[in-house]
């Protein structure tokens, strides 16, 4: 039964994101019509945690799970980073300080990124992820870290 469950939530995953799962899924329709052994659930399930941590950790799969995340930020936030955004880098996802050390469309630095478990430059980061860690911030820490335009 958790085994059922748990290949129906990665299926439903991979659906929602529209990663190509077709050779994850147990075959639905068989000759025999027999259900599915365990041993067939779990190595489908195992193949589908494997395509999706592989999709996830691509620009585009980063950029997509984000831009769901980016949905549930409320219409106060984003009003809020938006006008940040403007203030820190005129909306340039691509923005580097003069000095190298903050970088993107909410001025990063490297430690900060890092904090709200962001990896890698934050200006090669997609917009909707950099949207989203700097809501992280705001929620958690509050308009402090943007001292001019917070």
């Amino acid at each position: 039964m958790r085994l059922q469950a748990s290949y129906r939530h990665w299926r439903r995953k991979l659906e929602r994101y529209g990663v190509w799962y077709g050779r994850n899924l147990v075959r639905a329709a068989r000759n025999d019509e027999r259900p599915p052994t365990a041993t067939e659930l779990r190595r489908s399930i195992r193949r589908m945690k494997r395509r999706f941590a592989r999709w996830s950790h691509t620009y585009e799969g980063r950029a997509m799970v984000h831009r769901f995340k980016v949905r549930q930020i409320p219409s106060w936030g984003r009003a809020q980073l938006r006008s940040i955004a403007w203030c820190e880098s005129h909306n340039n996802p691509r923005a580097v300080s003069s000095s190298g050390a903050y970088r993107g469309l909410y001025q990063f630095s490297f430690g900060t990124w890092g904090v709200v478990g962001g990896w890698g430059d934050p200006a090669a980061a997609p917009r909707s992820e950099q949207s989203w860690r700097a809501w992280v911030l705001l929620k958690k820490h509050g308009s402090g870290h943007w001292p001019v335009c917070g």
